[in-house]
């Protein structure tokens, strides 16, 4: 059950920036000046990737998820939870910050939109499976080999 929302992990960012791309596509002028409520759409996404992420990651939930019933599979493990976790953190904290610190000018949306993108693409490469673990397999696997529990 819980293996089959593993698609929400990449998807809830990317979705979300698509969605907001297009209505910035349509109706620039409104979504420019729509900085806050754009923002904190994308972020709530992201948020909301990363707890599930963190439940399958605690719950130590691996296997293979086709998706969206095609032939392409997200590879589900200890690893790449643990990766799309930490790059998930990382974009997170950026996007608080960018909120925090950045000034709300033309290029703000857009610059949402491509944070968002990047990272529901990033976590979708950390489920792609051999691509990825022959990297960053040794580095992560020693991570989680030295004890550190959430």
């Amino acid at each position: 059950m819980l293996l089959n929302l593993t698609w929400l992990i990449p998807g809830l960012p990317l979705m979300a920036s698509i969605f907001i791309a297009v209505l910035w596509l349509s109706f620039s002028k409104t979504m420019n000046r729509l900085t806050k409520p754009v923002s904190y759409f994308i972020i709530i996404s992201l948020t909301f990737s990363e707890i599930i992420n963190f439940i399958l990651f605690k719950n130590n939930i691996s296997g293979n998820d086709l998706f969206f019933g095609t032939n392409f599979e997200l590879v589900v493990d200890r690893t790449a939870l643990l990766s799309s976790e930490s790059i998930g953190l990382f974009f997170l904290l950026i996007m608080l910050f960018s909120v925090a610190k950045l000034e709300r000018r033309s290029g703000y949306v857009r610059y949402f939109i491509s944070l968002g993108l990047l990272s529901g693409f990033v976590c979708l490469f950390c489920f792609s499976g051999s691509l990825f673990h022959h990297f960053y397999d040794p580095l992560i696997s020693s991570i989680d080999k030295t004890g550190i529990s959430f």
